[in-house]
């Protein structure tokens, strides 16, 4: 199996030189062993590709273009049959790809999908308990929740299907990048199935890029995640594609005057609950059980 079935890792790394060693020993260390990874050094000021050559891995050094444009240049030197796309400060599990390509083979998918286990947001974290294998685009969508989680890292994809349909991530998209391309694939994919036992840990820095305080900042996220969605939106409307919202169970709204919104209680399905002052999230937590 493994010397048929290569598997391409991109990993897009920006000034990254405190978490890259650490990634990269954790796919060293893996039980499926025909990996090739690529680090995708972006114009990093730090010693992000001194500590790529260190590994036996291929580096890419390029001036910065953000996420979307090193996760393309992966892409397009990738030799794998498989391809995952890795952040530069997560981990697997080390059985995660010998699960994941197995789980693929089998099935003959284009893409096979993991749990997600996200520090920062616990709510959103899931896992496969069985390995369900769908083609409708109604259940592809609704199994991997795709319209509302667009990470990337969760999938195994057959390069075959990136080809076919020329599929490269926006590189005018520079957050929630991944929301489209994800969103495509899953609907071109011949069929996806579910992984038990393969697990993405999307760890939580304090100085990344995602986790950025300052209120320009978090607005200038917003817009970009506004457009991300947009794009998302028009793909679904020209293939008549619905996509599911997430659940609440109430909203409670509070008025000034009875006339002016101004502040709403909002109780998740998954018992998460979030408190919004004219329309911004000023708290959340999660209801106990």
């Amino acid at each position: 199996m493994e010397k048929d079935n290569i598997i391409s890792v991109i990993i897009p790394a920006y000034n990254a030189s405190a978490y890259l060693s650490q990634c990269l020993e954790c796919l060293l260390f893996q039980t499926y062993k025909s990996l090739e990874i690529i680090v995708v050094d972006d114009g990093s000021s730090d010693d992000t590709a001194k500590i790529a050559k260190q590994y036996p891995v291929r580096l890419i050094e390029q001036k910065n273009q953000g996420v979307s444009a090193a996760r393309n240049a992966g892409i397009n030197a990738a030799t794998g049959q498989y391809i995952h796309f890795m952040d530069a400060d997560d981990i697997v599990n080390l059985e995660f790809y010998e699960k994941m390509l197995y789980a693929a083979l089998l099935s003959n998918a284009d893409i096979a999908c993991c749990g997600l286990v996200h520090e920062r947001l616990p709510a959103v974290s899931f896992s496969y308990q069985d390995s369900i294998l769908v083609s409708a685009t109604e259940d592809k969508m609704r199994l991997t929740n795709v319209g509302n989680q667009g990470y990337s890292v969760k999938y195994l994809f057959k390069k075959s299907l990136l080809n076919q349909h020329q599929l490269n991530f926006d590189e005018d998209l520079q957050v929630a990048e991944d929301m489209v391309f994800s969103f495509k694939a899953v609907y071109w994919a011949n069929k996806i199935v579910t992984v038990p036992g393969a697990i993405y840990n999307y760890k939580h820095r304090e100085n990344s890029a995602m986790t950025t305080k300052g209120g320009l900042n978090r607005i200038d996220r917003r817009l970009k995640i506004q457009e991300a969605k947009r794009r998302r939106d028009i793909f679904a409307q020209e293939n008549n594609i619905y996509i599911k919202g997430r659940p609440t169970k109430q909203d409670l709204d509070y008025k000034l005057f009875g006339i002016i919104p101004f502040f709403k209680k909002r109780i998740f399905d998954t018992g998460r609950i979030r408190w919004y002052l004219f329309g911004i999230c000023v708290m959340q937590r999660k209801e106990s059980a």
